[in-house]
């Protein structure tokens, strides 16, 4: 109610100033040649600072009217390509509301030859093709801000308290800088590290794979990208930042980043260090490995990180936790003579999170519930180096390739001890216990990828062919001490069972993924394509385990049920067409794939054998369809089809055993899945007056989708299989809006979080349909109040809900809420002041859950040295000293509430270093101009 209190309020102040807004127009002429100039682009910009007002365009016989101005002094900017651009100074009074310029005269470029245009305007938001770009300089950030600050203010785009970042409502998954990667494929490295004052253009669109952007049709291969333009003086010299710092509580903070770009050639170099949660890149690396260890301590295949993956949880929240992070690497990409292109980078980094964590569950069940209680601490230590190469060659004006390797090697040491406790709705308790592990691993990751590009003399005909192949290899070993204590209904102890345990494991992967497509023009605007592919791979995966055998003091027993080796192979083969037809206002694309594949695989465990055979045949069927109602709006509608294989943990029948609470078992009678998905993109934009709609929704059905069918025994033993079910839907949306409000020089966003799930688990037999819906608004209001006052009002607002449809009781539903704002300040002398405040309800959480967070910081800057190339930053986090981590997980048959140790209040002096002469400044010129004449 609140949020709609101040949208009415800011929609009345609007509304009370509008009939005291004028208006001004004229006609651009060209004096030469005597005649208008049509098609012109009209910017008007207030005259002190040249922040942008509106835009519009002159007609067929060169005349313009632009409305709704306020009572101020504006310059008019008039540009077209074939013309200098002109300038005309006038006024809004109350007196007189719509002057008329008459004839503004405009220069032929090819006539007139004394005007140099050192810099000229760009809309903040403009659409060119499937392009939204953004002008950096039309948004406004603070001295010393990174990329990622500045992506926070675009319309369209939002990035979360995780760095992890959202382009029209799609999950943004590289980020390059004109044009080319930038420490490989992590977004991080790019939006964490490089200053926002060093950016032109933010550009966003999909990016389809090299192969696509040869023959024209989507391989499925494409994602989301953004990509930064720099300013010119940084594509020409050298660039960059060092910081360091300490503070209370032993917090340290350090980070450089030096850059030198000079024509084709790119060299940054960079570093960071910090106990204080400040992340420079992404822990991608380690979540993968992290699954594959976890997979391996438990001897089955390959597994899925899930939402309730504990080990995921604490890697993808930067607010769970308490991390001390290192990391360094280079980035050096250029072209080599004349046809071969060059990109490298290498990476390390060090990563130790210490977490302490809480969690309650309710578990629900046909006829009543229990409960499961657990704290837990991990201190984990990970390392990894990894290295990527691409070498672009052109052989000649028809023919190219691509080869692009990469290794990476991962080293990880984890701890972890836990206790927990399981007790029935009435509070009698049926088992406790205790656990300790340790693990050691490394791993070593090789890939490389192989293009081959043909053009033929025909426009249209190609040919292509790409080759990937993979090879990981793994091992490590670990101890496993547990205690687990059962009791009976009386409350009386009548078992315990113990381990002590030493585990081996070691595993590796080979395989390879090729590819053949070929093109051919079909009418005057279709294509024609034929694919054909093929992949392998083959894992091998041993592991040993050893009991403590008391009599010798040595872990030298054999464990045959523990102990199990699998081999398995998988295989695909498809054939397919398309066909595409481009037209000036749409274009579409129609497909069908045929595809077979093969899983085999054998398990061997103790004296017992198992073959696992299975075949699967699918017809995958695909098509896209975009339509342009104007040059600024757009529809895009993509269907596709995709399968996923059951893996051989979860196919084979050999029960694992190393959890004694919790069992899992395999089903060798697993389906394949099969998923249809239907994704629906809009882009509207209105560059003359800065308004933006950008909505996006992603619709999905999977067929035989592999779920968990639970069974739990009365000593509160729980047995998981995995089963096929049908019925299991998926949707997620985005909507954002953009547009200004003048009248507090302001910028409105308005979004909206969409997620709804309809799926299905299984409980002692009983199918539990289980659905998810979380929707809401998100609203953002940037307003530069002046040139030297920027406030930001924030607020997300979301409506949760989970059924069950064996125990409707145990429905919930519950709003979370969080109100941000910030304040920014430039003050005499070179200082400049930052706070911002943070406030999270968390409403109908379990009693020990519910809580509000109110998050408070602040700095206080000086700049200094020439150029202002130097700042000292006094910043304070957590003011009030009331950090807390809680989060809520219902897609399972339990309600989950977890609550771990987060980072409170600390304050850190630092000292900042700008390499380049301009100093720290900010973006936020208003797109201004600099003209000279002669």
């Amino acid at each position: 109610m609140r949020k709609l209190y101040f949208l009415l309020l800011i929609l009345a102040v609007n509304n009370s100033v509008q009939a005291q807004k004028g208006s001004v127009k004229g006609v651009a002429f060209d004096t030469l040649s005597k005649n208008p100039v049509a098609d012109a682009t009209i910017t008007i910009l207030q005259k002190k600072d040249s922040s942008l007002i509106s835009f519009g365009m002159t007609d067929a016989s060169g005349r313009f009217t632009i409305d709704a101005l306020p009572v101020g002094e504006y310059r008019l900017l008039i540009t077209h390509v074939a013309y200098h651009n002109a300038n005309r100074m006038f006024s809004i009074t109350e007196t007189e509301k719509s002057p008329d310029l008459g004839n503004v005269t405009m220069n032929d470029r090819t006539k007139v030859l004394d005007e140099v245009i050192v810099r000229s305007e760009a809309p903040p938001v403009t659409l060119i093709g499937d392009t939204v770009q953004y002008n950096a300089g039309s948004f406004r950030t603070q001295p010393n801000a990174n990329v990622e600050q500045l992506l926070k203010k675009l319309p369209g785009i939002s990035v979360d308290k995780n760095g992890a970042i959202t382009a029209q409502g799609q999950k943004v998954n590289r980020v390059l800088v004109d044009g080319k990667e930038f420490f490989g494929n992590d977004p991080k490295m790019a939006t964490k590290n490089l200053p926002a004052d060093a950016i032109d253009k933010i550009q966003s669109y999909d990016k389809k794979s090299d192969q696509s952007l040869l023959t024209g049709f989507d391989d499925g291969n494409s994602e989301k990208v953004i990509n930064l333009k720099l300013k010119e003086d940084k594509r020409k010299g050298v660039f960059g930042k060092v910081m360091g710092g300490g503070g209370t509580d032993d917090r340290l903070e350090g980070r450089f980043n030096v850059n030198s770009f000079k024509g084709a050639r790119q060299m940054s170099v960079l570093g960071m260090g910090n106990n204080t949660n400040t992340e420079g890149f992404s822990f991608m690396d380690m979540m993968n490995f992290s699954g594959e260890l976890s997979r391996m301590m438990r001897g089955g295949g390959p597994i899925r990180m899930s939402g309730d993956d504990p080990m995921a949880s604490i890697l993808g929240n930067s607010n769970r936790g308490i991390r001390t992070i290192w990391g360094g690497g280079a980035n050096y990409n250029n072209i080599i003579g004349k046809k071969a292109e060059l990109t490298s980078n290498y990476f390390y980094n060090h990563f130790n999170p210490k977490t302490l964590s809480d969690i309650e569950r309710q578990y629900i069940l046909p006829d009543s519930s229990y409960f499961y209680r657990q704290n837990s601490l991990s201190d984990n230590i990970n390392n990894s180096h990894r290295l990527n190469l691409t070498l672009d060659y052109v052989i000649d004006s028809f023919h190219s390739i691509k080869v692009s390797p990469s290794i990476g090697y991962q080293k990880t040491d984890n701890h972890s001890i836990r206790d927990y406790s399981q007790f029935g709705s009435d509070g009698q308790i049926s088992n406790l216990g205790n656990s300790s592990s340790f693990t050691k691993s490394s791993a070593t990751n090789l890939r490389n990828d192989l293009l081959f590009r043909k053009k033929f003399r025909r426009r249209g005909r190609t040919l292509s062919f790409s080759l990937q192949n993979t090879f990981n290899d793994s091992e490590g070993n670990g101890s496993l001490e547990s205690l687990n204590e059962f009791y009976d209904r009386t409350g009386q102890k009548y078992r315990t069972d113990s381990i002590n345990q030493r585990i081996q494991n070691t595993s590796d992967l080979v395989g390879y993924t090729a590819r053949a497509v070929y093109t051919e023009p079909l009418f005057k605007r279709s294509l024609l394509e034929f694919s054909l592919g093929k992949s392998f791979t083959k894992s091998n995966s041993d592991k040993i385990t050893y009991d403590y055998d008391k009599g010798s003091g040595k872990y030298d027993e054999l464990n045959d049920s523990l102990t199990n080796n699998f081999r398995n192979t998988y295989s695909t083969a498809n054939a397919g067409f398309r066909i595409r037809t481009q037209r000036k206002k749409y274009n579409y694309a129609l497909g069908l794939t045929v595809q077979e594949a093969e899983l085999e695989g054998k398990i061997v465990s103790g004296i017992k054998d198992s073959v696992i055979n299975k075949k699967f045949t699918n017809l995958l069927p695909n098509a896209r369809a975009q339509y342009y109602f104007t040059r600024f709006k757009s529809l895009t509608l993509t269907y596709s089809t995709s399968t996923n294989q059951p893996t051989v943990s979860q196919l084979q029948p050999v029960p694992d055993i190393s959890d004694r609470l919790n069992i899992r078992n395999g089903n060798p009678n697993l389906k394949q899945e099969y998923t249809h998905n239907l994704q629906i993109n809009y882009n509207g934009l209105n560059p003359y007056k800065n308004k933006s709609l950008f909505a996006f929704f992603n619709l999905s059905r999977t067929e035989n989708k592999i779920v968990n069918f639970d069974s739990l025994f009365s000593n509160g033993v729980k047995s998981t299989r995995p089963v096929n079910v049908d019925g299991v839907y998926n949707m997620t949306g985005d909507v954002s809006v953009g547009f200004p409000v003048r009248p507090i020089k302001g910028n409105f966003r308005i979004g909206s979080n969409l997620f709804y799930n309809s799926g299905a688990q299984f409980i002692n037999g009983l199918r539990n349909n289980i659905s998810t819906f979380i929707a809401g608004p998100r609203v953002n209001l940037d307003m530069d109040l002046s040139d030297k006052i920027t406030w930001s009002l924030g607020s997300t607002f979301n409506f949760n809900r989970s059924t069950y449809s064996l125990q409707k009781a145990f429905n919930t539903s519950y709003f979370s809420q969080e109100y941000e704002t910030q304040l920014d300040l430039v003050l005499p002398k070179g200082f400049n002041f930052s706070t911002e405040f943070t406030y999270t309800i968390n409403n109908q959480l379990s009693n020990a859950f519910n809580t509000k967070v109110p998050l408070w910081g602040a700095s206080l800057s000086k700049q200094m040295l020439r150029h202002n190339r130097g700042e000292l930053k006094l910043r304070v986090n957590d003011i009030l000293n009331r950090n807390v981590g809680v989060s809520r997980n219902s897609n399972q048959n339990y309600i989950e509430d977890s609550r771990v140790n987060t980072l409170r209040r600390y304050a850190i002096l630092s000292f900042t270093y700008s390499l380049s002469k301009t100093g720290l400044n900010s973006t936020g010129s208003g797109g201004g101009m600099i003209m000279r004449s002669r």
